[in-house]
């Protein structure tokens, strides 16, 4: 069985190339891209696409077998595991359509991306800033449309995790998906003291404060920003419940 779809970017020089691997391999496996049953592409294939030596691949091969991705099988090779869950934990867009769910999501997301910000701000590199900046006028750029932009804010904030130098900030916010960003009609509906484009100008300072706090590498500042940022949308929405509430 062939691997049409694999593909692998050559991995910069890091902390850690294996790590590094790892991520990338890991990805083309919950992607899909490496399906359940398939036979993995053999070292020299991923040394050649990757740039990376022989013992960095071996390494990465170990990693993902310890985490049960990849199997070998004697005198045939190394294969990808079957059953393989590639979603183990996420949140539908659907579940952000209470008002209660979207609160303790966002309370979630304080915790992971108040750290997350500050490992961004101390261990970015140029090249992690400039796709923040890429991000956010990407976002910025689809609000002057006229669009939701929820998938550019998705990536805005994934763009910090892959800068956190801790690759499970990135999964975390991956597995999350849309579901991370909340609904802009519980906004929209109820939401009386901001008009739509008074709200998403509010978003966009917002993320603008993340990013240049980040861009400063001023660990206390981003994480105040994402504080403030993540603070006022569950501000919001807490002010909403209890307007909601009243009215019952």
């Amino acid at each position: 069985m062939s691997n049409e779809k694999f593909t692998i970017p050559l991995l910069q020089n890091s902390r850690s190339l294996t790590n590094d691997l790892v991520v990338s391999l890991r990805q083309q496996i919950l992607d899909g891209n490496l399906p359940p049953g398939h036979k993995l592409p053999t070292a020299k294939q991923i040394e050649e696409q990757a740039g990376v030596s022989r013992s960095v691949v071996r390494e990465a091969i170990a990693a993902l077998k310890a985490e049960r991705l990849i199997v070998s099988r004697q005198g045939i090779g190394i294969f990808i595991a079957e059953g393989i869950n590639s979603k183990p934990f996420e949140i539908e867009e659907t579940e952000f359509a209470s008002i209660e769910d979207a609160i303790q999501i966002l309370e979630l997301r304080m915790a992971v991306e108040l750290e997350m910000s500050a490992m961004a701000a101390k261990n970015r590199t140029s090249e992690q800033m400039s796709t923040i900046w890429t991000a956010l006028e990407s976002f910025n750029n689809q609000i002057a449309s006229g669009n939701d932009a929820v998938k550019e804010d998705l990536a805005f904030h994934l763009s910090i995790a892959k800068a956190s130098g801790n690759p499970y900030f990135a999964r975390f916010i991956d597995y999350i998906g849309s579901g991370a960003i909340p609904s802009r009609d519980i906004i929209n509906n109820y939401e009386v003291s901001l008009t739509d484009s008074e709200f998403l100008s509010l978003l966009q300072k917002e993320h603008h404060a993340i990013a240049k706090a980040i861009e400063e590498q001023d660990m206390a500042k981003a994480t105040l920003a994402i504080r403030t940022h993540l603070g006022n949308s569950r501000d919001r929405h807490l002010k909403i419940a209890k307007m909601l509430k009243a009215a019952k």
